[in-house]
């Protein structure tokens, strides 16, 4: 059984990483597997929370009037 939302580990993929989609028991599932060094991440989503991810990365961020 799947949970809606599981976390284990924070994880930061560099544009140099490998990436690969992978079978998944569940094909209304997109699977892809991160590597690098050795070390794999394996990333399972529904298709509708990758079009919204799409979707936010294409909204930009807002603007904070606070100073850094």
């Amino acid at each position: 059984m799947f949970d809606q939302l599981t976390i284990g580990s924070w994880v930061v993929v560099g544009e140099h990483c490998s990436v690969r989609r992978a079978p998944l028991r569940r094909d209304d599932y997109f699977t892809f597997v991160f590597e690098s060094g050795g070390s794999e991440f394996e990333f399972a989503l529904a298709p509708e929370m990758l079009r919204r991810m799409v979707a936010l990365v294409a909204d930009p961020l807002p603007v904070s009037d606070e100073p850094d």
